[in-house]
């Protein structure tokens, strides 16, 4: 290898540091015949040298491979086998991406989103493996040629290279100008990438290669070559190889009897010309049928092409190697060409009508010659098709690629289906029927969806909605709602509303189609917060399905069912919803829907209080879990135990689980990731503190898009939460103004308009800061959205996350917080007599402090005694539990409880949950001392008293100075904590 030291340097220097553990991309880019896949050799042979496993795969042909085709060829490679498999490669590839369950119709996207997350993770295990002891170094040579889907798989594994011994070399050559880029480009932008851009050889590098051809390299000579080529090596070799022929008295190369000079391009494929001429009939038809098959090739194919038995190949083959026009394939039986720009020059040469005609005999071949097991060979089959079609006659080409891209979404590969439903519709333009282009369409948007590609699935499907309207096509306005998913973006989900209305307007659907959409339409409607419609409308079609006797019909039919009745007021029906969601499980066969019915039972035991029999249903849950691919099962197991701990105070774990789930939602690239580990952390940490749980730690890394200054706060929940958290771990840290400003961004607790699912979340969390705050009206508006439900517990309606013990103990706060005393020890004492029935431990702890904060206010006749037995009980739980902020309270009760019974002032001591330094500082602010003054006379820091007077504020629930003056002189009648803040 000539002139590419400084690049092969760079190479093995960024190889050293993925073996220290520094894993990541380099994409080796350039244009055709700079060089790129010599220096991926020179790399693999001195990592080979030093001990490096070296895996190899070649993509060829763009649109050829099948699905996952590059990653098949990795996983081929030596390097990548484990011990026990098979060395032939023989069901290697069906164990990694096809041993969990199939999904079944009924089962929805997820199923296959959650096994082609197992997938993707099963390949980055066998990569891991393999770099095991010895690092290990992957070279993906032609990336440009990949198919869609390997693109994908490289992208995930490029994000999660950082901490493995891996070094991915893949050569890349830039599209042309004016040609869409695709995803690989992207792959630059990757903080795990690193790119080694090729140019031309210097003047002095083409001298050398000059020499090495047994030609004068003169400063002069070298230099003429090197501005007429580029430095581009491919050229300056067949160039050499030219001007040789010259001085052996051949056409061709500078001054040669060819005449005038064209551009070395041009002189290259002359050269070519002449260079097959000198070939036999047969080589010469074996190379010309090789370059419309591909640049790489299997002997077998070729020969049904030519329709000539193998062995009469053999002679040909050695010759067209000896002439340096193919090399040996990647795989025993195959050749490829030497260069890709070797191959053009050939087809160049081939007239249009015979291109043609061996692009049909090729397809036939294959078919031919895989019948049985074409599934593999339907993207190449499709390929030969479209090359070979004529206008008029695209019928055969619209259905090989209608077939290929059915068999890449059959294999989870959606982009190369999108790509390949795209071809069906561009090639068959103006010739498909409309039934026909209906069909793609739809597929294509489904595909879309599948694939990510949001908009682009919803333009299709709008399009085809719209023809269906025009032609009062019923039938199709059904099929084109079921490809439209709801978003929560009114727009579009009025769009769907629309669709499936017009859809159902007749009564010619037959009953399983029409229970689907109307089990669409019910998602719709909820997504548009039309709850009372879609409950009628989900009930209807639970009854059309169950009639039908069509159980995909149902399965859709009892998901949307429980989507509509998700709200608090659900949870009975739910129940029943979860056992026929079991019961369908069973009847299909399919641990895709046994995890979503036991997921639904599992929420409506939080609901319910039920957390030992939660425990149980986990236990169940595990064993579906290991049934099924991919993460996102283990995710909602994750999630749902770490609820279940921190439900029962088991916070340490409760945190372990919940980094966990994080990690996994992370490694998936999944939005809510974040959301979901703030929820769990920030539960345990109004019990533990928000520094302890994790919380804080966690807002370090808080997204740009839920910063709560940047997001848009009138867009419901999802600023809600945000917001409120952020309130809650500015009081934690005693900054009041910034949680006052928090607070203000979640905007008026009226305007809230929570998803069903999530209202008794949303009303805990603003509950919790409206009291820190004293913002009385607020407590009253969210107490009386707590009332109808005594009995539950506040947890989500769909979905884990969520439990904050029973609708007592925030009833309880409330009415504590609005003076009302007497109600506020009913319920505090209910609430902790049920968490000691059901085991949540933090939150029995929580109930009695908050009882005998009341007692202590109310100075009924034995409530002092009352409020330091329940002080007693929480110390012993909270200590065990490492409930700080709660043992910190319970001493400050317990202090003002004996100083009360000393003679101090109630409303300073029995009234007060303010430690004695407080108490300090209140009289003083009574007095009307500035916070310096105050300093000064406690021998403190000015800022020291600053905080002081804000812990008091925050404690009281107070406002200002004025209100702890009050307060400290005992003007607030003795009702103490809240009395300053009635109105």
């Amino acid at each position: 290898m000539v002139g590419r030291d400084r690049e092969l340097a760079r190479v093995m220097l960024l190889l050293d540091d993925a073996l220290a553990g520094g894993g990541r991309l380099v994409l080796c880019t350039g244009e055709a015949g700079i060089g790129k896949t010599r220096l991926a050799e020179e790399a693999a042979a001195s990592a080979a040298a030093r001990g490096v496993p070296v895996a190899w795969a070649r993509a060829a042909d763009a649109g050829s491979l099948p699905p996952y085709g590059l990653w098949q060829l990795v996983l081929d490679e030596p390097a990548l086998r484990a011990a026990g498999d098979d060395p032939s490669g023989a069901g290697l590839w069906s164990r990694v991406f096809s041993a969990a369950e199939r999904p079944a119709l009924a089962d929805g996207a997820d199923s296959g989103s959650a096994q082609r997350f197992a997938m993707f993770a099963e390949v980055r295990r066998r990569l891991a493996q393999a770099a095991r002891p010895d690092g290990l170094l992957l070279v993906l040579d032609d990336l440009q040629w990949a198919d869609e889907a390997s693109a994908v798989l490289l992208a995930d594994v490029v994000r999660q290279l950082r901490g493995t011994f891996i070094l991915v070399l893949a050569t890349y050559r830039e599209p042309a100008a004016g040609t869409s880029a695709g995803l690989l480009p992207r792959l630059s932008a990757d903080a795990n990438t690193e790119r080694v851009d090729l140019g031309g050889l210097p003047a002095g590098a083409v001298g050398d290669m000059l020499l090495a051809a047994g030609l004068p390299a003169s400063a002069e000579a070298a230099g003429q070559v090197h501005s007429e080529t580029g430095g581009n090596p491919f050229l300056v070799r067949e160039l050499a190889r030219m001007l040789t022929e010259q001085r052996r008295g051949g056409p061709g190369g500078p001054g040669g009897p060819g005449g005038e000079r064209g551009s070395v391009p041009g002189r290259v494929a002359e050269a070519t010309a002449h260079r097959l001429a000198q070939l036999s009939a047969p080589a010469r038809a074996l190379v010309r049928t090789a370059a419309v098959a591909g640049n790489n090739f299997s002997a077998g194919v070729l020969a049904a092409i030519l329709d000539v038995p193998v062995l009469a190949l053999l002679g040909p083959l050695d010759e067209c190697r000896a002439a340096g026009f193919l090399v040996a394939g990647d795989r025993p039986g195959d050749h490829r060409f030497s260069h890709a720009l070797v191959r053009s020059a050939v087809a160049a040469r081939l007239s249009a009508a015979e291109q043609r005609r061996l692009h049909a005999a090729a397809a036939d071949a294959i078919e031919a010659l895989y019948e049985g097991q074409l599934d593999l060979h339907l993207a190449e089959v499709a390929r030969h098709r479209v090359e070979a079609s004529l206008p008029g006659d695209r019928t055969d080409a619209v259905a090989a690629c209608e077939a290929a891209a059915e068999v890449a979404a059959q294999s989870l590969a959606f982009e190369e289906a999108v790509r390949l439903y795209r071809q069906a519709l561009s090639v068959g333009e103006g010739e498909t029927g409309e039934n026909d282009r209906s069909r793609l369409e739809l597929a294509l948007a489904e595909a879309l969806h599948r694939s990510g590609d949001l908009p682009g699935s919803q333009q299709t499907a709008a399009g085809v909605g719209r023809r269906a309207e025009r032609r009062r096509d019923r039938g199709l306005l059904a099929r084109t709602a079921l490809v439209m998913e709801a978003t929560g973006v009114p727009e579009w989900d009025g769009e769907i509303c629309r669709i499936c209305e017009q859809a159902l307007a007749g009564e010619d659907l037959p009953d399983g189609l029409r229970a689907r959409v109307s089990s669409r339409y019910a998602q719709a409607l909820v997504y548009r917060g039309e709850y009372d419609r879609a409950g009628q409308v989900s009930r209807e079609a639970m009854a059309v399905a169950e009639s039908a006797g069509d159980p995909v019909a149902l399965v859709d039919a009892i998901q949307a069912r429980q989507l509509a009745c998700c709200a608090p007021d659900g949870v009975a029906e739910r129940a029943v919803l979860a056992s026929q969601m079991l019961a369908a499980a069973d009847a299909a066969g399919s641990a895709w829907l046994e995890l979503w019915g036991r997921l639904w039972r599992i929420d409506t035991l939080f609901e319910t209080g039920q957390l030992r029999s939660v425990r149980r249903e986990l236990a169940d849950l595990e064993g579906c879990v290991e049934r099924l691919p991919g993460p996102l099962a283990r995710l909602h197991f994750l999630e749902n135990s770490a609820t279940l701990a921190q439900a029962t105070g088991r916070f340490t774990e409760a945190a372990r689980l919940a980094w966990e789930a994080f990690k996994v939602f992370s490694d998936m690239g999944h939005p809510v990731a974040f959301g979901s580990c703030s929820v769990i952390l920030g539960q345990a940490g109004l019990h533990i503190g928000f520094d302890r749980s994790g919380l804080i730690e966690l807002w370090d890394q808080i997204p740009a898009h839920l910063r709560v200054d940047d997001v848009d706060t009138t867009r419901g929940v999802a600023t809600i939460f945000p917001a409120l958290t952020l309130a809650l771990i500015r009081l934690h840290q005693g900054d009041r103004a910034a949680a006052e400003a928090a607070y203000a961004q979640a905007g008026p607790v009226r305007s809230w308009t929570p998803i069903p699912a999530l209202r008794m979340a949303a009303w805990a969390h603003g509950l919790a800061v409206a009291i820190r705050l004293g913002r009385m009206e607020d407590i009253e508006f969210l107490a009386a959205r707590f009332e109808p439900f005594r009995g539950q517990h506040v947890a989500n309606g769909a979905g884990p996350g969520v439990y904050m013990g029973p609708v007592e103990l925030p009833l309880g706060q409330a009415a504590a917080a609005l003076g009302q005393l007497d109600p506020a020890v009913e319920d505090l004492r209910t609430a902790a007599s049920i968490c000691d029935t059901n085991g949540a431990r933090g939150y029995a702890v929580q109930a009695r402090v908050e009882l005998a904060a009341a007692l202590t206010r109310r100075q009924a006749p034995g409530d002092r005694d009352q409020a330091l037995a329940a002080l007693a009980a929480a110390a012993r739980e909270a200590g065990q539990l490492g409930m700080v902020p709660f043992t910190e309270w319970i001493g400050q009760l317990q202090a003002q409880l004996t100083a009360s019974s000393a003679g101090d002032s109630p409303s300073q001591a029995g009234d007060s949950p303010l430690s004695p330094r407080e108490l300090e500082v209140a009289r003083l602010v009574g007095q009307g001392l500035t916070n310096k003054q105050i300093g000064q006379k406690l021998y403190v820091s000015e800022r020291t008293a600053e905080n002081h007077v804000q812990h008091i504020l925050t404690k009281l629930g107070l406002r200002n100075r004025s209100q702890i003056a009050a307060w400290a002189s005992g003007g607030s009648g003795g009702s103490g904590e809240h009395g300053a803040n009635r109105r």
